[in-house]
């Protein structure tokens, strides 16, 4: 029976992807492209500010299918969970209460393929009348 070797991976240039290369116990070689995260994804309060929505906007990510948005209450370097999952397009909007919110974004391909996550958008604060990017 033949072990299974995996060769560190390696950044495609022109994509940006990252590239591991993997042999199963069947001797065959096996190339994935992982998807990069999403770039520059920003958060800014939707008209009017009363409405407490924030929408996340980011870059599409090639070959992407669905993207999932997180999001942190504590900080843009707390524990971010996931508040929308399969969104198809590069924007999402949420309703939130009073408080402080970042976000980050991945990109998925297909069922098996994850990205990793965005940097973290700047902090965006509700309160109980007013939406502002800090």
């Amino acid at each position: 029976m033949l072990g299974s070797l995996a060769i560190a991976p390696a950044v495609d240039a022109a994509s940006n992807w990252v590239v591991h290369v993997a042999s199963t116990n069947s001797g065959e070689a096996k190339a994935t492209v992982l998807p990069a995260a999403p770039a520059s994804p920003a958060a800014a309060c939707t008209s009017p500010a009363s409405n407490k929505t924030i929408k996340v906007t980011w870059t599409a990510v090639t070959h992407a299918t669905t993207y999932t948005v997180y999001q942190s209450t504590t900080s843009a370097t707390g524990t971010y969970t996931p508040v929308a999952t399969g969104v198809t397009t590069t924007s999402w909007t949420s309703g939130t209460t009073a408080g402080n919110y970042w976000f980050k974004v991945a990109a998925l391909i297909g069922t098996t393929w994850t990205s990793p996550e965005s940097a973290a958008t700047t902090e965006n604060t509700i309160s109980a009348s007013s939406c502002a990017a800090n």
